[in-house]
């Protein structure tokens, strides 16, 4: 009778072995540099969605386009703004030392922003970026907004985003956001490829503040090219920048995230 009992603890004791291992403390960093990378990218679109969110969806395209061409030219006077036909308008800031704007944009390159209704209740507005500038940051591709209940916007990207620091990410990304100006809370997902592989993100109940590089609360769950989830807990900002507690399979481990992007370790909490 002791024979099966010592070749099912052999057998369970290989299933454990066999489990897949925790994220290395390797990966857990270049996790957190893909989460504020993915936050650049995130806050160059913001900048931008405000601006092309900012018009009541019950308005025909062709108005939607007009009223906003006229708010623009108020909002950013030094950009020069020109209709694209009936439903579209394209607004260029210029170089990043000729930006005047009051609302402190500090944006260059180029936007199209082109209103249409795919549905007489539904009102979307394209938005493609034209080598959009902001902090050495670049950001190419398109965003496309529509309205819901409730102050609601889903926004849906296909980007290519160039840091400050030559990386590239190839982004897409659906989310549901709540809030158009100021603080915005979101919901969603993200994908990015990069020359390490393939990452996805889910995103929950994330509060984003303008400028910010990182959310200050939300959790985001991480799937690595390494074949990792990573667990990410946005834990809140203080004087030091914005902390979040990132868990790999092993233990918790607490990051804080400076407004330049700088990526420190505090250890275990």
């Amino acid at each position: 009778m002791s024979q099966p009992s010592r070749t099912f603890a052999l057998v369970a004791s290989a299933t454990i072995a066999c489990g897949p291992d925790p994220a290395s403390s390797v990966e857990i960093e270049q996790t957190i540099t893909e989460l504020v990378d993915i936050g650049r990218a995130m806050d160059l679109e913001q900048a931008v969605v405000t601006l092309g969110s900012a018009v009541d969806p019950s308005d025909t395209p062709e108005m939607l386009a007009m009223r906003l061409f006229t708010d623009l030219g108020e909002l950013v006077p030094c950009a020069s703004l020109s209709m694209r036909g009936e439903t579209g308008l394209r607004i260029d800031f210029g170089a990043l030392d000729g930006n005047c704007s009051p609302a402190a944009l500090n944006l260059a390159g180029a936007l199209r922003i082109e209103f249409s209704a795919p549905s007489p209740a539904l009102r979307l507005a394209t938005l493609t970026h034209l080598d959009l500038e902001r902090a050495g940051s670049r950001l190419t591709g398109t965003t496309q907004i529509t309205w819901g209940p409730e102050d609601t916007l889903r926004i849906s990207s296909e980007l290519q985003f160039a840091s400050a620091k030559g990386r590239q990410l190839e982004i897409q990304a659906d989310r549901i956001q709540v809030g158009a100006d100021g603080d915005v809370m979101l919901d969603g997902w993200h994908r990015w490829q990069t020359l390490m592989g393939r990452w996805a993100m889910e995103l929950g109940g994330w509060t984003l503040r303008p400028g910010a590089l990182l959310p200050i609360s939300g959790v985001a769950s991480i799937d690595t090219p390494f074949e990792h989830d990573i667990y990410v807990d946005f834990t809140g900002e203080s004087a030091e920048g914005l902390g979040l507690r990132a868990n790999g399979g092993r233990s918790d481990r607490v990051f804080m995230v400076n407004a330049d992007g700088e990526v420190v370790e505090l250890g275990q909490p």
